[in-house]
C-alpha cells in the first residue's frame, strides 16, 4: 500500500528494485546522472505497477490514486505495559516513533510548505512525551490527554503540507487484548479503554483529514452503539464467515480471485501460482537459464513452500521465503556458468 498510494519517495522500498530499470526508461546518462532521489524512486515505481491488475483493470483508479497521499502508519504492538502508566507511556511511544519518523522525512526530502506553526506543535508534543518516558508510571497516568494530543499535531502537522492522508493501523488490537489481560482493577481497565476510544475516535470518526483507514488486527470490532461512527467499517477476512463451510471451500476452490461475501479478497493475501510463476518471468529477463528450467524451479518451490491454507484458498506460498529463494538462485547464478542439464539445475535448487 505504501509503494501504490504513498506521495513520499520510499525510497527504502525500491532499494531492491535494481538501477537498470532507470536504464530501460529511455533516459540519458546524463540525465539519470542528475536525476533526484525522488524521481528515480518514481520510475522504479511505476515500473513495479507496469501492466499490473491495478493498472490494467482500472486505470482511472490508478491514475487518480498512484502516489497522490502521504500514508500515516502507525504500529500499536508495543502498546502494553504492566501499569496504566507505562500503558500510556507506550502509547504515546507508538505515535512518537512515527512523529519523528515524519519530521525526519520531510528535513531530508526538503519538503516544502511546511507550516512551522504545525510543526512546532507537534515538536512540543514530543519534548513532553521525552518528558514523561523516565517518569514513574503513577505519574504518567496525569498525561493520558497527551495520547489525543500527539495524534492530532501529527495530523495537522501531514494535512498542512499534503491535505487528505491514508492512515494505516497495524495491530490495533494488541493495546485491547492487553488491557484484557492486565491484573487491573475494573475501574483502571475502564479508564485505559476510554483512552483508547478517544484516541480511534480521533484517528477516525473525528478527523476530517482522513480520505481512507485501514485497521489491521486479528479481533473484530464490535459494532455495538446504534449512533456509532464506525458503521460503515468493511471487514476483509482472511477464513470463511461460517466454520462449518471452512473444508468444504477449500476443496472448490480452484482458481484466483473467487471469493465472495466478506472473504472476498482472501486470495489477495500471499502468493498463489500464477504470482510465484510471474516473479519467476521477471527474473528470466536478468538469467534466462529461469525460462529454461521453470517447471524444475516451480516444483522446488511448491515442494518447499507450498501446502498453506488462507481461508478457502489453497496452494499459498509465503512471500518472505518464495522472494528469498528467488533471489538467493539469482545470486547463485550470477556467480556460477549456467546449468547444462536439468540435473545441474536440481542441485543448484
Amino acid at each position: 500500500m505504501l509503494l501504490f498510494f504513498s506521495i513520499l519517495p520510499e525510497a527504502e522500498l525500491v532499494e531492491a528494485i535494481p538501477d537498470n530499470v532507470l536504464v530501460s526508461s529511455g533516459l540519458s546518462a546524463e540525465q539519470l546522472l542528475q536525476m533526484s532521489v525522488a524521481d528515480r524512486c518514481r520510475i522504479k515505481r511505476e515500473w513495479l505497477f507496469k501492466d499490473s491488475l491495478m493498472q490494467t483493470m482500472d486505470p482511472q483508479f490508478y491514475q487518480t490514486h498512484f502516489m497522490k497521499y502521504p500514508v500515516l502508519q502507525i504500529s500499536l504492538s508495543e502498546c502494553k505495559g504492566e501499569t496504566l502508566g507505562e500503558f500510556i507511556v507506550n502509547l504515546c511511544g507508538c505515535l512518537a516513533v512515527v512523529a519523528t519518523s515524519w519530521i525526519k522525512s520531510f528535513a531530508e526530502n526538503g519538503a516544502s510548505g511546511i507550516d512551522n506553526m504545525e510543526l512546532n506543535k507537534l515538536r512540543r508534543a514530543l519534548d513532553k512525551y521525552e518528558e514523561i518516558r523516565y517518569d514513574s508510571s503513577d505519574k504518567a497516568v496525569v498525561y493520558a490527554g497527551l495520547v489525543q494530543s500527539m495524534f492530532k499535531n501529527l495530523s495537522e502537522f501531514i494535512s498542512s503540507i499534503y491535505g487528505r492522508y491514508i492512515l494505516l493501523i497495524d495491530e490495533y488490537d494488541v493495546p485491547f487484548i492487553s488491557i484484557n489481560l492486565a491484573d487491573w482493577d475494573a475501574r483502571t481497565k475502564k479508564g485505559a479503554q476510554g483512552i483508547l476510544k478517544l484516541l480511534f475516535q480521533t484517528m477516525f470518526k473525528d478527523n476530517r483529514h482522513l480520505q481512507k483507514g485501514l485497521l489491521f488486527g486479528v479481533f473484530e470490532i464490535p459494532l455495538t452503539e446504534l449512533g456509532s461512527g464506525a458503521n460503515n467499517i468493511k471487514e476483509i477476512r482472511m477464513i470463511p464467515t461460517e466454520e462449518s463451510d471452512i473444508q468444504s471451500s477449500i476443496l472448490s476452490a480452484s482458481h484466483p480471485h473467487s471469493g465472495s461475501g466478506l472473504d472476498a479478497l482472501t486470495d489477495s493475501f500471499w502468493f498463489n501460482a500464477n504470482e510465484v510463476e510471474l516473479m519467476l518471468d521477471q527474473s528470466a529477463k536478468t538469467h534466462p537459464v529461469i525460462s529454461t528450467y521453470k517447471p524444475c524451479i516451480m516444483a522446488t518451490i511448491k515442494d518447499w513452500y507450498n501446502g498453506y491454507y488462507i481461508g478457502r484458498f489453497r496452494g499459498k506460498y509465503n512471500p518472505w521465503s518464495v522472494s528469498s529463494f528467488i533471489e538467493t538462485l539469482c545470486s547463485i547464478l550470477s556467480q556460477t556458468p549456467p546449468p547444462q542439464s536439468l540435473e545441474q539445475m536440481q542441485l543448484i535448487t
